[in-house]
C-alpha cells in the first residue's frame, strides 16, 4: 500500500487508529505497518556448527545472511569465497589483519539461493558463526 500524505490535524499524545486512518489519510496503514513489523521476528536464525575451508551450500530459496567472529592472528589474511560452483572461487570479501595481536572482527556476507561459500583464514579462527534466511 502506497503512503497517502495527511492533513493537519491537531490531536493529543495518543492518536488512536480510528484518527490514523481518518484524520491523516493513510486508511489501512496501521494494518500495514503492523503486518510489517510482526515480519520482523520471522527471520529463521541459525548458529551452525561451521568450520573453516569448508564449502558450504545455501539449498533454501531464500538470501543467507551470514555473520562470522573470527579471531583473526596478527598478519593474518581471511577469505571469503562464495559463487554458484561447487568449488566457490569468486572472492567476495578478504580481510588483512594490520594488528599487533590477536583481534576478534567481524565479517558479514550475502549469499544468494543456490550458490555455495566457504571461508579460508590461515592465521585465524571462528569464534561465532550466525545464519539467517532473510523473507
Amino acid at each position: 500500500m502506497a503512503w497517502v500524505a495527511g492533513a493537519d490535524v491537531s490531536t493529543g499524545e495518543l492518536i488512536t487508529a480510528a484518527q490514523w486512518n481518518n484524520y491523516l489519510g493513510a486508511s489501512g496503514s496501521i494494518e500495514y505497518l503492523k503486518t510489517e513489523a510482526d515480519r520482523i521476528d520471522d527471520i529463521s536464525h541459525d548458529e551452525p556448527s561451521r568450520a573453516l575451508t569448508t564449502i558450504y551450500h545455501n539449498t533454501s530459496s531464500k538470501v543467507l545472511a551470514v555473520l562470522v567472529s573470527m579471531n583473526e592472528q596478527s598478519g593474518g589474511t581471511s577469505y571469503i569465497y562464495s559463487d554458484a560452483n561447487a568449488s566457490p572461487s569468486d572472492l567476495i570479501a578478504r580481510f588483512t589483519g594490520s594488528v599487533t595481536a590477536s583481534s576478534i572482527i567481524p565479517i558479514f556476507f550475502l549469499v544468494p539461493p543456490g550458490y555455495y561459500y566457504k571461508i579460508i583464514s590461515a592465521a585465524g579462527s571462528i569464534t561465532e558463526w550466525h545464519e539467517w534466511a532473510l523473507h
